[in-house]
């Protein structure tokens, strides 16, 4: 008996960590959050001595070394060691910086006051600098807060440098040198999540076969798409010589093109088989049984249930899905052996060029809608051609100053929380769609936190290492999931802040409260300019968005028509098919703002609609480009202007659009399907690609209820 718990016990475990795995492909978030919580652990308890060797009150040092510990987690997170090392150094002088404004500012009400609004509109106007500048600017207007409700000295300037001093060197010590995060683990960490977001698509498909309905259907539509961001994570990784090397990175990425299309492969099949109707019992059985298999990665059963799949006795509107299930299961076993493809093609022995990834990772992560929101600006009027961040810079001096003339009756005292609501809310958004998300968020984490700050209070007073412990949980839950879901940070960090003012001998309900309203002031007041005041729509973001996906799929064709005809020598076709995948992710982004950074929702039956056509283009322009880069030598009869010119320009509008050489004729007869298997091979997959073009203009696009931008479609990328 003892044996057969400890077994389900070990089984539970391995789904838990399965899952953990699945959700974050690199395991970023959850290297970032013990390592957070690390670092705030340790900082705070040597501060706790250096504060007191110093003469400063212990707590007031530790809650400034724990903000610099937590800043800088998130300001560290992904970088090499000697980046690492150089960007902490910045840490200790703007932290100073802040407190140094703080006391001298002390004594003058209105300076002080107005100091936190001058420092809003600084915080986001470094944002420009990147992730650097966003921690630096975010980490002096916190310690000009802590300066300010603190009350430092002059006299205490010395030893607070002291303490910013230390907590720098050990979180350099943990972040760089025993907390490491290496780029080969986190590559290993997006490989294996790869794999299990595929073992997902399988289970989906099984469900999609069992019980045919729209619910299942969307829910396999989210799947497919979770494989591709999986993807691109991997992708993005791949970039680090650390983790990869050139010719590695290379065969890597093959691989992993090669199984994304034997998994659109199995999903399409499986939908047509679903869409037909009821199926013999033999032959559904044996279909989901291969998808069990293949979701457990029993790929030698899967391979031999493959083989049971018989479509004799089926219409061909059921034998041809079937059999397309039964090829897509076997390739899918190959692709899934080892992530390897063929060597990189070059034209002699010389070494393998450096390897490009087709998408740029952000600590990490993926990248936001900042770049695309940035586009649909330069898309605007000229005299609204503000940049993103000058914006941004108006939009947090009108919401600063007003969010402190309505704080300041609720709480003259604490009013400092409605300042730090409405900074943070528009920090890290590009849209106002975001904007007032991450608001309501907020909002909803910090009332849900009050509840659990009274609770944990009442609970823990008295055991002070239940205390230490429960505040412990708050900063990995907050880091944890600030990305995917930023009302749990909020309450995290609400909770955290009632065990602090508890610890601190100042927690009231009342307090407690007082910082839910100056909240909803900030946020309110922050989510309103952001959509009154030279707002972004998310409608135009999503235009541009639109756009972009259009302009690397035109690139794309030419890129192919190029190499088929022997004029592409030097073109990465896979890296373009890659870029292609990051435009869909960036469309995704801006056509679901309320899914947060992990798109959750994305099986909605709107937002699937929307998305189900410009994925299936971009499953057939992988499928294509893949083809055509595997093709050794050029294919002289293949003929790709004719089937696509067309549907190019209907998507478009630019019916002057060339995707040939400027030198061939404007009209040209259809050409006849090629007899060779290659040019055959290619042929096909061009129409499929016409024909999903096509079916985006009949089924509705998703920007046609909004103004267009102007498209405009850009000749060949200059590489």
């Amino acid at each position: 008996m003892t044996s057969g718990w400890t077994g389900r016990a070990g089984q539970r475990a391995r789904t838990t960590v399965d899952r953990m795995v699945a959700a974050d492909p690199g395991l970023t978030r959850w290297h970032l959050a013990w390592r957070a919580t690390l670092a705030v652990a340790c900082v705070a308890v040597a501060e706790h001595w250096v504060g007191s060797a110093a003469g400063l009150p212990a707590l007031v040092a530790m809650l400034l070394g724990g903000m610099i510990a937590m800043n800088g987690a998130f300001l560290l997170a992904g970088r090499p060691r000697l980046d690492a090392v150089l960007t902490a150094l910045g840490m200790p002088f703007v932290a100073f910086a802040g407190v140094l404004l703080a006391v001298l500012v002390d004594g003058h009400l209105l300076a002080s006051r107005l100091g936190f609004v001058v420092l809003t509109v600084v915080a986001v106007y470094v944002r420009r600098f990147g992730i650097r500048g966003l921690n630096y600017g975010l980490l002096g207007w916190f310690a000009y807060m802590f300066g300010t409700f603190s009350r430092v000295r002059p006299d205490q300037l010395l030893p607070l440098s002291l303490v910013f001093l230390s907590a720098v060197a050990i979180l350099v010590i943990l972040m760089a040198g025993v907390a490491y995060q290496r780029p080969r683990t986190q590559l290993g960490a997006a490989l294996r999540a790869f794999d299990l977001r595929i073992a997902a698509v399988a289970r989906a498909c099984a469900d999609l076969l069992t019980e045919p309905s729209a619910k299942n259907a969307r829910e396999l539509h989210a799947r497919r798409f979770y494989v591709l961001e999986a993807a691109l994570i991997a992708e993005g990784h791949l970039a680090s010589p650390a983790a990869a090397e050139a010719d590695h990175a290379y065969r890597l990425r093959t691989g992993l093109l090669a199984t994304e299309l034997a998994v659109e492969e199995l999903a399409t099949a499986t939908i047509a088989l679903a869409d037909s109707g009821g199926l013999p019992e033999p032959v559904l059985s044996a279909s989901t049984a291969t998808l069990h298999a293949l979701a457990v990665r029993d790929l030698d059963r899967a391979r031999e249930h493959a083989r049971e799949l018989d479509g004799r006795g089926l219409s061909e509107s059921d034998g041809l899905p079937l059999a397309s299930l039964a090829d897509a299961a076997d390739r899918l076993c190959d692709a899934l052996r080892p992530h390897t493809g063929p060597r990189h093609a070059t034209d002699d022995d010389s070494p393998t060029p450096a390897f490009e990834p087709g998408v740029q990772l952000i600590a990490g992560n993926l990248p936001g809608s900042a770049g695309t929101a940035a586009d649909a600006l330069e898309a605007g009027p000229r005299w609204l051609r503000l940049s993103l961040n000058s914006r941004q810079c108006v939009q947090a001096g009108l919401a600063s100053l007003l969010t402190l003339l309505c704080a300041l009756p609720v709480s003259p005292v604490r009013f400092y929380w409605a300042m730090l609501a409405c900074l943070i809310v528009l920090t890290g958004t590009a849209t106002s769609g975001e904007t007032l998300v991450k608001g309501a968020h907020r909002v909803l984490g910090t009332a849900l936190g009050a509840v659990a700050a009274i609770v944990a209070v009442h609970l823990t007073r008295g055991h002070d290492t239940l205390v230490v412990t429960v505040m412990a949980v708050c900063v990995f839950l907050a880091v944890y999931f600030f990305r995917v879901a930023y009302g749990i940070l909020a309450f995290s960090i609400t909770t955290l802040m009632g065990l602090l003012y508890n610890a601190l001998g100042e927690f009231t309900d009342t307090l407690i409260l007082t910082r839910l309203e100056e909240t909803a002031v900030g946020a309110g007041v922050a989510a309103l300019i952001a959509v009154l005041i030279l707002p972004v729509h998310n409608r135009n973001t999503t235009a541009a968005a639109r756009d972009a996906f259009v302009r690397d799929l035109v690139d794309l064709v030419r890129e192919v028509r190029d190499k088929t005809a022997g004029r592409g020598c030097g073109t990465d076709l896979l890296m373009s098919a890659r870029r292609l995948d990051a435009r869909m992710h960036q469309l995704a982004l801006a056509t679901h703002p309320w899914g947060g950074a992990a798109l959750a929702g994305i099986d909605t039956a709107p937002v699937a609609r929307r998305l189900a056509s410009y994925s299936a283009i971009t499953v057939r322009a992988k499928a294509l480009a893949t083809a055509a880069a595997m093709e050794p030598k050029p294919v002289p009869d293949l003929d790709l202007v004719a089937p696509l010119t067309m549907p190019l320009r209907r998507l478009t509008g630019d019916y002057t659009l060339r995707i040939d050489t400027p030198y061939a004729p404007l009209r040209r007869p259809p050409a006849p399907l090629p007899r060779c298997g290659r040019a055959r091979t290619l042929r096909v997959l061009a129409d499929d690609l016409a024909g999903a073009l096509d079916g985006l203009r009949a089924g509705g696009d998703m920007t046609t209820w909004i103004p267009s931008s102007q498209t405009v479609v850009a000749g060949p990328r200059q590489r």
